[in-house]
């Protein structure tokens, strides 16, 4: 009974655009979670597009989330009463013209509010969000899930992992990363299991971790080791969420676009207190230029050998010689194409180590059947 009770009042809770998106939504399994998810993201940036922010402001309180279902034809009587009960809300599309309803998404505090709305009304309902996706027309919901996803590709949520990790569950990383420690290895099927999302979740979740160093690359049997011992891993992890942290407040100052890119230490030409001045892949001789990057934007992986950053794609740069006089200025999207993305450089690498372990146990096995 107490685990009914439990699936009936499903909480789901996911980190988009520096918000907290929580909901309840019934028994409609993962695949409805995550259309719940999409559906609100895309609404999310939809907003934003058009300046508005209720649907940020409901997000931003915390706790659940309901639909209240009316007759479309009282839609004006809806705005008026919502408003003079102090009641925030944001209007939720049409996803079936044919019943003659409308929703509206409000918060769960407001349930005493809506309930007197509802009397004066005489008629409507308060709903799941579930139910509000349930009740829309297949072709209809199709169509602006479609539509909303477009909306999510014209805005990136930041982290690491950068356009990725918009559909990466807040915390969900370091969550686990502690269950890779305690397993010494992790796969992508053993992260959905556990963590109940769906596979392009999972694989994003394991490539950040893969980037910064704390699991390796597949091996044949689909699972990626532990790198790191718990204590490095805390540490790795705690640089990771600051260097995110400040990408996003980045991004959202200036809304714009940040790219990921790793560099190897090789390239450093100079460094002071504050800065390191990196040689641009790419260039050389006569034609060498190299960009300052800030340390505040550095993050070092991979023993230290690599540096995690990243460029703004909006932002003109200032290129330099080697007696640090600016030649030229360069927009990051441009620069960009000079760097290696992160998750092919890391693969590569983990590929390359993989291959040299495989070499070195063949050679150990080689020896041991000699001195037999």
């Amino acid at each position: 009974m107490a685990e009914e009770i439990q699936e009936a009042v499903q909480i789901i809770r996911v980190a988009y655009d520096g918000i907290e998106i929580a909901m309840k939504v019934g028994s409609g399994g993962i695949a409805a979670m995550q259309k719940a998810i999409d559906f609100l993201k895309g609404m999310l940036d939809y907003e934003k597009s058009l300046g508005k922010t209720s649907m940020r402001k409901l997000l931003l309180k915390g706790g659940d989330l309901q639909v209240l279902q009316f007759k479309t034809d009282d839609m004006r009587k809806v705005e008026r009463m919502a408003k003079k009960y102090g009641i925030l809300y944001s209007v939720l599309p049409d996803c079936n013209k044919t019943d003659g309803m409308s929703e509206v998404i409000f918060h769960t505090e407001a349930v005493p509010r809506v309930n007197m709305m509802i009397q004066k009304l005489k008629f409507g309902r308060i709903a799941t969000f579930d139910d509000y996706l349930k009740n829309g027309d297949e072709k209809s919901l199709g169509k602006l899930m479609d539509f909303l996803r477009k909306q999510q590709g014209n805005e990136k949520s930041h982290t690491v992992e950068g356009d990725k990790v918009n559909s990466a569950i807040d915390g969900l990383i370091e969550k686990v990363g502690m269950f890779a420690m305690e397993k010494q290895a992790i796969s992508v099927d053993q992260v959905k299991e556990n963590f109940s999302i769906n596979g392009e979740q999972a694989e994003n979740v394991i490539k950040q971790l893969e980037t910064i160093g704390v699991l390796g690359g597949r091996s044949e049997d689909g699972t990626h080791k532990v790198m790191m011992d718990k204590e490095a891993f805390t540490n790795r992890i705690r640089g990771y969420q600051s260097l995110a942290d400040r990408m996003r407040a980045i991004s959202a100052s200036k809304n714009t676009n940040l790219s990921d890119v790793t560099i190897s230490k090789k390239l450093i030409a100079e460094e002071n207190d504050h800065a390191v001045k990196t040689r641009v892949p790419g260039t050389w001789g006569k034609d060498v230029r190299y960009v300052w990057l800030h340390k505040d934007n550095v993050m070092d992986i991979h023993n230290g050998k690599t540096m995690l950053t990243f460029l703004d794609t909006s932002k003109d740069y200032k290129l330099y010689d080697e007696q640090n006089r600016v030649v030229t200025t360069k927009k990051g999207d441009e620069l960009y194409t000079h760097y290696d993305k992160v998750e092919s450089s890391v693969r590569e690498r983990y590929e390359k180590v993989q291959k040299e372990q495989k070499k070195t146990t063949k050679k150990k096995t080689v020896t041991t059947r000699k001195e037999r």
